[in-house]
Order: structure tokens, then C-alpha cells, then sequence
């Protein structure tokens, strides 16, 4: 089976071509000898074989040479087909990383240096239909950090030889060797629905006559336009102006089929030199206000909030590459499907397919140049060869990608720099570099494509911008929710300085987030999703602020932010246990019901409080007709859910693409020890639930839950915390390192065991019924973490890949009282008091409760057996024989999911002789002496 069959250009595709992808001869030379041993043209047999287009750190090229930086060779035969004799035909490289030479039948066709830009060869000349051909290809990678490499440097597993398609074309004498397609726009950045073709060509030796350019649709849906090339011209353009034309949209994303016709003579019988397939978007970009004093990116005149993420675009399997083109697509697919309107790529430039599919499916992109660490990493120092030698390259990468990616209209912004990598901070470099340099290069930029935006340097210290982005990432969104709130309110106005180098002002450029991230790339495998949601609300609640990226769509070997696994199965998120049907579409919403109050809260019982609403309205759609609900949800201190009513009432008119405040909605917290959350959500009679959000409080008492509780008059309860145990002994770890305030945990098979004091007075004589309830999960060691290499002590995965359940057996004074199967040791939206404790982030345990008659044998055992020893024994077991020994974890108030210590509820027949509601906070777990309290 032929890998990655698709032809790799379908924005310039031509109907005479053949794919070379497939098995090929290969062979590593790492002591360079190839060349002067003649392996072009009497080569001796190489030894391996490798599956073309994929690079050969990559498991798909069937080799996996993740550490080998040099020289290596491939060799294949190929066959042309006898309809191409007398045709110019073109060997065309994707891209091969990073310097390329060429030989067909030992006769040298071409070079190539650059890792990212595509390639052609005429190999009319060297091609043979009489015999087999044998194309040889000498690459040389050395990674070289001086070089555009992107994050094959320093970050995840570079990407080495040809690593996209490889295939031939044919063509008669005259061919096409590139064209542009413009929309043209008149008044307030609006298509017309004329479209301006400027088409090259390329004559070669034969092709010196007159030509007939003819653009034409397919499907007949605008009128042909066709002009003569007068001989020797090979510039020319043509316009065809499309009735009645549908625009090119997120919500819409038309394409319009076309074809670039060359012939010899105006008449439709006469020679056709070249025929060209491609498509194109009717659409503008720009920036600029929409009634109000903030700028927006503008997409046919009409303001988009960018909702981006970043796309890396590595995959497990290909690198660099994407296994297969329903992979690809599965991609853009997977951003959409969680809200996301735009990809920012970055520093990598990429395969062209994965812009055909952002054109067809309607994603924006921001397009990153591939860094050079010129400056920025040990191995590129700066002197002036190296800066020669980055700068030239660089250049030519621009040049390239322009080129190869001009026509696509999901394609909005390039950015040239990002966060100074390849140029150095103003302190360290050159101001001929770090300011001279990067502005040649913005220019350079704005020369090749003024129909775009251009973004100088991602993050910081802008010189010359068409975006005025800044970046964040860390654990408390309130830093740059007052951040972007004081820059709309002081800082955002044509010739401010802020945010900008000395002596370079805005222009009155869209603000927007361009990264964040509640977990950064150092911070190991952990949960995303409670961070991403209090970031997400926080940015929305900023007037002025347009747009964001979230950093990023799918995890990347050691790098634990994304939206999903890096094998792109799908993380959980856990919403929809506080805020049934929200899911992770509602953090990055085009609309956003904003709840403007921090993100971690205490409050004691029956507090009241007020939030303020605020309606982020960017979508245009409902600007009428919309209501306000809500709705208290509370755990109480037993884990049962209670509720309030829902409320409503009508909400204002909505003006379009602006912040809206909607008052305040005022709560009276429950009157007891509690996990609130208020509910919240926006929705009309047509549009139905247009958003959902929520925010939550810990409402408790000073000092926490009691130790002993009368509940009712004949019910009491005993707590303890987790870490209150008797003995913890486990066959892979028996505690935390460090232990854990509301957690505790071991590892493997083994057991904990807590014994538990009566209060004074207190016996089993007249009990109906002893309930143990408590939160316990499994407790993984590596097992869960998808990057075992690069260990990191805050690893905590987030749940929904893989599973660690386990068995637990439940006994008291020594009686089997339950068997828990217990799925997994999960970490999501459900784990906040982890979260809010800052510990174990995201993790939590699932709610049991093992419930005995005391009338019964079992519980007669229990009684007796208090008698004896006069304390409850309380053992839970992870058996050495269970199929699943995962270990276990037990949570209290403070951590988890459930504000619930570890309970013993105690129900009997007669009331008590205490009066109900009263507690004594004196410890009734025992622990062995010698034991440390954490």
C-alpha cells in the first residue's frame, strides 16, 4: 500500500502525475564517504529500506533513528508512462529536511537546501523511456540550530530527510510555474467578487511562442477569461468577476473549483501545454474598529474574535508528517469540534494539505516562520557567519512559504518571529539584528503578501505589528484578567509605547492573547481542564482584549497542554459533573456568558455574595431575545447533591462584538458545609442554550467538618482524615513522599487501616446500621504518564486515556463488608479542591459507602468485637491476587472532588442522648506512636 497516495498540491494539481512515495532503498553514511565512493552512479547496495515520505526518526519510516544527525541516501527505480514521451516532465520534492542533491541515472538533476519549502526539477533531459531510471538522493541534516529548525531543536524529536511527498508531473513545452489568486475588495474591506489571476510561466527551451492563458470554472460557475501571451512573456494576468458571489466563511467555507489552462491557440481543439487544477476562497482580511474603540482582525469586513490554538503539528507515529490524509483532516476536525475558530502553526511550516483542509472546513491560520535559535540556544552563538548563514536561510523560507502557500484563504497572518527566538533580546543582541533584522524581515513580509497580516514578534517588544499580542501562562488568572483590563483601559490607543520596544508605537493594531496556558511546557503531564476554563473566563471578562490562543491542540511527547492526548484519543474534562451538558465547545465559545469573580473562593455558611455577569457577545447572532438563568448546586458534607431553584430574567439588547454587563446575580450560599456551584447560562427560544459557565465556592466552617457529629437525633457521625491511618502498607509505595493534608495513598497491593475511637457514652448497643462512606480512587505510579522518559514530580494525567482501576476490599473489626471496583485515578474539572490546594492538581476519588445491618451476623461480629478491642478497625485492602492491584487513594474535605471526610455513620433505633447539632472537633483516629502527623 502506497503511503500517503493523495496528490500533495489540490490548490495546484495537474492531471499527468505520479506519486514516487513508497519503500526505498536506503542507506546511513555517517562517515560521508557516499560522494567520493560514486553511490549516484556505481553505488554499492544499501542495506535498508525506508517508507518515503516519512523522516527516519519516525516509527512509519520503518526505521525509528531517533539520534542519528548526518548524511543518508535514498535510491528507488521508476517507470514513466508511455503517454509522457515527448512532455517536459518535473520531479517535485515536498520537502526534504535539510540540504538535498539529486541525481537520475547518475547524471546530477539539482540541489536543494531548506527544510520546509518544496522543490522542482526538470528532468526531461536526464529521463530515459527505453530503460529503467534510478533517482538517487543524497540529504544531509544535521539540526543545525543556526538554521530554521522550529522546535526540532531543543524541544521534541527532530524531523530528517524526506519527510513530505515525493512525485513527478508532466507538461508540454510551455508550463505554469506559479500563479497568485486575489480577491479584490472595495468599500469597508468588502469582496466585489472579482478575482485578479497573476500567473508565471515557464517556457524552457522550446517554449519561446505566443500562449493562450485561459481561466475557466469547471462547473461553469463564472465566465471564462483567457488573454494571449505575447511570445517570451511570461508575467501576465487575468480577472474574472463571479456572479452573484458566495463569500468564503467560518460558518461557510465556499470554495470555488478552477482550472489554468495553456494552449497554443485560442481555439478549444488547439495543443494544451499545461492544465492546472485549483480552487479559490472569495474572502479579505484585515484589521480595524467595528463600532467601538477597539480593533478587530476583520474577515470580509466583518470582526472575527480569534478563538485560536496552537497547532504543533508532530504526531506520534509520522513526526513531522501525518500518517495518512484522513489523520490530517481528523486534526482540523478535533479543533472545531472544541470550539476553536483558527490554528495558529507554529514555527513549522507544513504539509499543504493541511491548509486545503482549513480552507474546506473554515479554520483560520496564522502562519509562524520556522525560528532559527540563532542567539537563543548554546549551539547558535552569535557571530557574523552564523548570522549570515541564519539570515539567509530564514529569508529563503519566507520567500518559499509565501510562494507555495499564497492562494489558500484560510490563511490570515503570518508571523515572522516568535518571543525573540532567532533574534536575541535587546539587551544581548545587536540592534542591527534585533531591531535592523527583524524589520527587514517584516518587511520583507509585507513585500511578498500585502493582502495579509503581518505579526512581527509573538508575545513582546513589537517593532512594527499588525497584531499587538502578549503571552501568559501560570496558575492564576487573575494576574492577566487585571493585566489586560488595565491595557484596555490606559494603554490601547494609537502611539502608545506599552508593550512595544522604546520608540515604537501602536497603530492601533487588534490586542489579543497569541499563548496561554494554565500548564506550560515544564510543567509535566497534568490536568488542563479547571485551569483552562478560570483562564478562559478570565480573559473574556476583558474589554478590548479581541482574541487568544490556547496553547495547545494535542499534547506533544513530554509536553502535557493539550486539548487532547498526543495519540488524539480524548481527555476528559469533567464539566458536565458540575454544569450538566457543558462541555469543553463552552470554554472556547464564540459567545461567552462571563462570571467576573475569582476563581478560587471560601465562604462560610449562608454567606451571601454577588457576581457580576458579563456577556461576551462576538458572534452577532443574538442580539435580542435571550434569558438569563441560574442555578445553586451544592455536594454537601455527606456528598449528596442539593439544589435551589432555577431563576431567570430577561437580558438587554446585545450589541454586537462587545462585552456587555448584565448586572449581578445574588446568591445566599447554603447554610452548611458545602462545594457550591452556581450555575449559570444564556438562552432564547430559537437559538436554545446559547452558553453555560459555572464558579464555585468551599463553604465551611473555621477549624472544618467536626470529628463527631450528631446528624439527627438517632443518627451520628465520626470523621477522620485520610491521613489519620493506624498502618499503611503497600508493595510499591506505602505513603506520599511528602505527606499529603486531605490526601493519602499507596501503591501496589497492600492495605491501610484506620481504628477508630468511640466517643465517650457511645457504644454499638441499639445501632441498626454502620455506613462507611469515603472518596477513594486508584493511585498510579508512572503507569498513566504517556512520556515515561521525562519524569516530572507534578505529573498527574489528565483523565481520559489510559485507565489504572483497581480492586478494594472493605472490612470492619476484621468482617467483609464491601469489594469496590474502583476505574481509574482520575484527574479533571471534578478534582477542584485538589486543584484549589494546589496539590495532586485535578485529582479525585469516586464516592463508596459500604452500609451493614447490625442485626445481622456480620454486624453481631462487629459489635463483638468492639467489645474486645474497644476501637472500630476500619481496613481498606488491595488483595495481592485481585487482577487489578492500582494501588488506592483516600480523600477528605480539602482535596478531591467531595467536601467529605472519611465518615462512619452510626444509625440507631432510640434517639441519642446528645441534642442534635452537637460536634466535637476532638480526633477520634487513632495513630500508632511513632507516626508522624503531615
Amino acid at each position: 500500500m502506497i503511503p500517503r497516495p493523495e496528490h500533495p498540491r489540490p490548490d495546484l494539481e495537474r492531471p499527468a502525475w505520479q506519486t514516487l512515495n513508497g519503500i526505498w532503498e536506503f542507506a546511513f553514511d555517517p562517515e560521508n564517504i557516499g560522494m567520493e565512493g560514486g553511490w549516484f552512479t556505481s553505488p554499492p547496495t544499501f542495506p535498508l529500506r525506508i517508507r518515503v515520505p516519512f523522516p527516519w526518526e519516525s516509527r512509519l519510516s520503518g526505521l525509528g533513528r531517533t539520534g542519528y544527525r548526518g548524511v543518508a541516501w535514498y535510491r528507488r527505480p521508476l517507470a514513466l508512462p508511455e503517454a509522457w514521451r515527448g512532455r517536459r516532465l518535473w520531479l517535485c520534492f515536498g520537502a526534504v529536511d535539510w540540504h538535498a542533491t539529486v541525481w537520475l541515472n547518475g547524471e546530477k538533476v539539482g540541489e536543494h537546501a531548506g527544510g520546509y519549502s518544496e522543490f522542482r526539477l526538470d528532468v526531461s533531459q536526464q529521463a530515459s523511456f527505453s530503460m529503467p531510471n534510478q533517482l538517487t538522493v543524497r540529504v544531509a541534516d544535521f539540526t543545525d540550530p543556526v538554521l530554521p529548525t522550529g522546535k526540532q531543536v531543543g524541544w521534541y524529536t527532530p524531523t530528517s530527510g524526506i519527510w513530505q511527498t515525493v512525485w513527478l508531473e508532466a507538461t508540454g513545452p510551455v508550463a505554469i510555474r506559479g500563479f497568485r489568486i486575489l480577491p479584490l475588495a472595495g468599500r469597508d474591506h468588502l469582496p466585489t467578487g472579482r478575482v485578479r489571476f497573476a500567473i508565471r510561466l515557464d517556457r524552457g527551451e522550446e517554449g519561446s511562442g505566443e500562449v493562450w492563458v485561459q481561466v475557466r470554472s469547471p462547473e461553469g460557475r463564472f465566465p471564462t477569461a483567457e488573454a494571449r501571451a505575447a511570445p517570451d512573456q511570461e508575467e501576465m494576468e487575468l480577472e474574472i468577476r463571479v456572479p452573484e458571489p458566495i463569500l468564503w466563511s467560518l460558518e461557510a467555507p465556499h470554495l470555488y473549483p478552477a482550472e489554468i489552462l495553456l494552449r497554443a491557440g485560442r481555439g478549444a481543439k488547439s495543443r494544451v501545454y499545461d492544465r492546472v487544477r485549483t480552487y479559490f476562497g472569495i474572502r479579505t482580511i484585515a484589521f480595524g474598529g467595528y463600532a467601538g474603540e477597539y480593533s478587530f482582525v476583520l474577515l470580509n469586513g466583518k470582526p472575527i474574535y480569534l478563538r485560536g490554538v496552537l497547532d504543533q503539528s508532530f504526531n506520534p507515529e509520522g513526526l513531522y508528517t501525518a500518517p495518512s490524509e484522513a489523520f490530517l483532516r481528523r486534526d482540523l476536525e478535533l479543533a472545531k469540534a472544541a470550539g476553536f475558530n483558527m490554528l495558529r502553526i507554529h514555527v513549522k511550516a507544513d504539509e499543504p494539505r493541511r491548509l486545503y483542509w482549513a480552507d474546506r472546513l473554515g479554520l483560520l491560520v496564522q502562519q509562524d516562520l520556522p525560528n532559527t535559535w540563532l542567539l537563543t540556544h548554546p549551539g547558535a552563538p552569535y557571530t557574523p557567519e552564523n548570522a549570515q548563514r541564519a539570515r539567509k536561510a530564514f529569508a529563503q523560507t519566507l520567500r518559499a512559504l509565501v510562494e507555495r502557500d499564497f492562494n489558500h484563504p484560510s490563511l490570515f497572518c503570518w508571523t515572522v518571529f516568535n518571543e525573540e527566538w532567532g533574534l536575541g533580546s535587546p539587551e544581548k543582541a545587536p540592534e542591527e539584528h534585533r531591531i535592523g533584522w527583524a524589520l527587514e524581515m517584516v518587511s520583507l513580509a509585507r513585500r511578498l503578501d500585502p493582502t495579509r497580516l503581518v505579526h512581527d514578534n509573538s508575545g513582546w517588544s513589537h517593532l512594527d505589528t499588525d497584531l499587538n499580542s502578549f503571552h501568559w501562562y501560570g496558575r492564576d488568572a487573575e494576574v492577566p484578567r487585571q493585566l489586560c483590563r488595565q491595557a484596555s483601559a490606559e494603554h490601547l490607543r494609537p502611539g502608545e509605547e506599552w508593550n512595544y520596544l522604546p520608540g515604537y508605537r501602536q497603530r492601533g493594531e487588534p490586542f489579543v492573547n497569541n499563548e496561554f496556558g494554565y500548564v506550560s511546557a515544564e510543567d509535566g503531564d497534568e490536568d488542563i481542564s479547571w485551569g483552562v476554563l478560570s483562564y478562559a473566563n478570565a480573559l473574556r471578562s476583558c474589554e478590548g482584549l479581541v482574541g487568544y490562543t490556547y496553547t495547545q491542540l494535542t499534547d506533544v511527547e513530554w509536553e502535557h497542554n493539550g486539548v487532547y492526548n498526543y495519540d488524539r484519543s480524548p481527555k476528559r474534562f469533567g464539566y458536565e459533573f458540575w454544569a450538566p451538558g457543558m462541555t469543553v465547545r463552552d470554554v472556547f465559545a464564540e459567545d461567552f456568558l462571563v462570571l467576573d469573580v475569582p476563581a478560587i473562593k471560601q465562604a462560610r455558611p449562608g454567606e451571601r455574595v454577588d457576581v457580576p455577569v458579563l456577556f461576551s457577545h462576538m458572534s452577532g447572532r443574538h442580539e435580542e431575545g435571550l434569558t438569563l438563568r441560574w442555578q445553586m448546586r451544592w455536594l454537601d458534607r455527606f456528598g449528596n447533591w442539593r439544589e435551589s431553584r432555577v431563576e431567570s430574567r430577561e437580558c438587554p439588547r446585545f450589541p454586537p462584538y462587545r462585552l456587555t454587563p448584565l448586572g449581578t446575580i445574588p446568591l445566599t450560599l447554603p447554610q452548611e458545609p458545602a462545594l457550591a456551584t452556581l450555575v449559570a447560562w444564556v438562552e432564547g427560544a430559537e437559538a436554545g442554550r446559547v452558553h453555560t459557565n459555572y464558579t464555585q465556592w468551599w463553604v465551611r466552617e473555621t477549624g472544618g467538618l467536626p470529628r463527631v457529629e450528631v446528624v439527627d437525633a438517632s443518627t451520628l457521625a465520626l470523621r477522620f482524615a485520610p491521613e489519620d491511618f493506624w498502618e499503611s502498607r503497600f508493595s510499591e509505595a506505602s505513603a506520599p513522599p511528602t505527606p499529603l493534608e486531605g490526601k493519602h495513598y499507596g501503591r501496589g497491593h497492600g492495605f491501610v487501616e484506620y481504628r477508630l475511637r468511640l466517643p465517650e457514652g457511645v457504644t454499638l448497643e441499639g445501632a441498626e446500621s454502620l455506613t462507611f462512606l469515603c472518596e477513594v480512587a486508584a493511585k498510579a505510579g508512572r503507569e498513566k504518564v504517556d512520556w515515561p522518559g521525562r519524569p516530572h514530580p507534578q505529573d498527574y494525567p489528565q483523565s481520559g486515556g489510559k485507565a489504572f482501576p483497581t480492586t478494594v476490599e472493605v472490612s470492619v473489626n476484621g468482617v467483609h463488608v464491601a469489594t469496590w471496583e474502583l476505574p481509574d485515578d482520575p484527574a479533571d474539572a471534578c478534582g477542584v479542591l485538589s486543584h484549589w490546594r494546589g496539590r495532586e492538581g485535578g485529582s479525585y476519588g469516586y464516592l463508596r459507602q459500604a452500609q451493614i445491618r447490625m442485626d445481622s451476623p456480620e454486624g453481631l461480629a462487629i459489635r463483638n468485637r468492639l467489645a474486645e478491642q474497644g476501637h472500630l478497625v476500619l481496613r481498606l485492602e488491595v488483595p495481592w491476587n485481585a487482577v487489578h492491584r492500582g494501588g488506592l487513594a483516600i480523600y477528605g474535605e480539602g482535596m478531591g472532588c467531595y467536601p467529605v471526610e472519611p465518615t462512619v455513620l452510626l444509625r440507631y433505633a432510640e434517639p441519642l442522648p446528645l441534642p442534635v447539632g452537637w460536634t466535637s472537633h476532638t480526633p477520634v483516629g487513632l495513630r500508632r506512636e511513632g507516626l508522624e502527623s503531615p
